[in-house]
Protein backbone atom coordinates (compact mmCIF):
# COMPACT_ATOMS: atom_id res chain seq x y z
CA UNK A 1 0.00 0.00 0.00
CA UNK A 2 2.95 2.33 0.83
CA UNK A 3 3.91 2.31 -3.34
CA UNK A 4 0.26 3.35 -3.93
CA UNK A 5 0.33 5.80 -1.91
CA UNK A 6 3.45 7.27 -3.14
CA UNK A 7 2.19 6.78 -6.71
CA UNK A 8 -0.54 9.25 -5.62
CA UNK A 9 1.07 11.22 -3.84
CA UNK A 10 3.23 12.27 -6.70
CA UNK A 11 0.29 12.21 -9.45
CA UNK A 12 -1.16 15.16 -7.20
CA UNK A 13 2.58 16.48 -6.90
CA UNK A 14 2.83 16.41 -10.46
CA UNK A 15 -0.63 17.73 -11.43
CA UNK A 16 -0.61 20.84 -9.22
CA UNK A 17 3.07 21.65 -11.02
CA UNK A 18 0.46 21.13 -14.79
CA UNK A 19 -2.55 23.34 -12.80
CA UNK A 20 0.37 26.11 -12.40
CA UNK A 21 1.47 26.04 -15.67
CA UNK A 22 -1.72 25.86 -17.67
CA UNK A 23 -3.34 29.25 -17.38
CA UNK A 24 -0.65 30.61 -19.84
CA UNK A 25 -1.52 28.90 -22.30
CA UNK A 26 -3.04 31.39 -25.21
CA UNK A 27 -6.91 31.34 -24.93
CA UNK A 28 -7.09 29.68 -28.88
CA UNK A 29 -5.89 26.44 -27.03
CA UNK A 30 -8.71 25.58 -25.13
CA UNK A 31 -8.54 22.17 -26.89
CA UNK A 32 -5.28 21.27 -25.40
CA UNK A 33 -6.02 22.96 -22.31
CA UNK A 34 -8.95 21.03 -21.75
CA UNK A 35 -7.57 17.49 -22.74
CA UNK A 36 -4.40 18.43 -20.46
CA UNK A 37 -6.85 19.12 -17.55
CA UNK A 38 -9.54 15.82 -18.25
CA UNK A 39 -5.57 13.82 -18.47
CA UNK A 40 -4.76 14.44 -15.25
CA UNK A 41 -8.39 14.01 -13.57
CA UNK A 42 -8.23 10.77 -15.27
CA UNK A 43 -4.84 9.50 -13.55
CA UNK A 44 -6.31 10.47 -10.32
CA UNK A 45 -9.59 8.29 -11.44
CA UNK A 46 -7.92 5.31 -11.97
CA UNK A 47 -5.44 5.27 -8.75
CA UNK A 48 -8.26 5.38 -7.05
CA UNK A 49 -10.13 2.72 -9.10
CA UNK A 50 -7.41 0.53 -8.46
CA UNK A 51 -7.30 0.89 -4.57
CA UNK A 52 -10.98 0.34 -4.41
CA UNK A 53 -11.00 -3.30 -6.55
CA UNK A 54 -10.01 -6.49 -5.25
CA UNK A 55 -9.61 -8.73 -8.35
CA UNK A 56 -6.05 -8.92 -9.66
CA UNK A 57 -7.14 -8.50 -13.12
CA UNK A 58 -9.14 -5.15 -12.92
CA UNK A 59 -6.44 -3.55 -10.91
CA UNK A 60 -4.20 -4.30 -13.74
CA UNK A 61 -6.50 -2.92 -16.38
CA UNK A 62 -6.70 0.22 -14.28
CA UNK A 63 -2.60 0.62 -14.07
CA UNK A 64 -2.38 -0.03 -17.77
CA UNK A 65 -5.21 2.61 -18.30
CA UNK A 66 -2.80 4.54 -16.10
CA UNK A 67 0.05 4.27 -18.27
CA UNK A 68 -1.97 4.94 -21.21
CA UNK A 69 -2.96 8.81 -19.71
CA UNK A 70 0.44 9.15 -18.36
CA UNK A 71 1.77 8.28 -22.12
CA UNK A 72 -1.03 11.21 -23.13
CA UNK A 73 -0.25 13.30 -21.10
CA UNK A 74 3.68 13.19 -21.74
CA UNK A 75 2.36 13.78 -26.16
CA UNK A 76 0.41 17.03 -24.88
CA UNK A 77 3.27 18.10 -22.68
CA UNK A 78 5.86 17.58 -25.94
CA UNK A 79 2.83 19.78 -28.24
CA UNK A 80 2.59 22.27 -25.65
CA UNK A 81 6.58 22.50 -25.81
CA UNK A 82 6.79 22.69 -30.08
CA UNK A 83 4.08 25.38 -29.81
CA UNK A 84 5.99 27.42 -27.22
CA UNK A 85 3.06 27.43 -24.55
CA UNK A 86 5.75 26.32 -21.70
CA UNK A 87 9.45 26.77 -21.73
CA UNK A 88 11.98 23.83 -21.82
CA UNK A 89 12.67 24.18 -17.97
CA UNK A 90 9.07 23.60 -17.80
CA UNK A 91 9.01 20.68 -19.66
CA UNK A 92 11.81 19.49 -18.28
CA UNK A 93 10.43 19.04 -14.77
CA UNK A 94 7.03 17.89 -16.38
CA UNK A 95 9.08 15.02 -17.57
CA UNK A 96 11.33 14.14 -15.01
CA UNK A 97 7.68 13.93 -12.82
CA UNK A 98 6.00 11.70 -15.34
CA UNK A 99 9.52 8.95 -16.02
CA UNK A 100 9.42 8.94 -11.59
CA UNK A 101 5.46 7.76 -11.99
CA UNK A 102 6.11 5.66 -14.53
CA UNK A 103 8.57 3.91 -12.60
CA UNK A 104 6.84 3.60 -9.36
CA UNK A 105 3.89 2.06 -11.73
CA UNK A 106 5.72 -0.33 -13.18
CA UNK A 107 6.75 -1.37 -9.61
CA UNK A 108 3.64 -1.89 -8.70
CA UNK A 109 3.07 -3.97 -11.47
CA UNK A 110 5.91 -6.17 -10.82
CA UNK A 111 5.20 -6.16 -6.90
CA UNK A 112 1.62 -7.68 -7.85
Amino acid sequence: MNSNFQLLQKTEKTIQYIQWIIPNFPKKEYILKGNIEKCTYALIEYIFSYQINQSERIRQKYLKDFLVQLSMLNFYMEVSFNKKYISKRQYEVVGRFLVEIRKITFGVIRSE
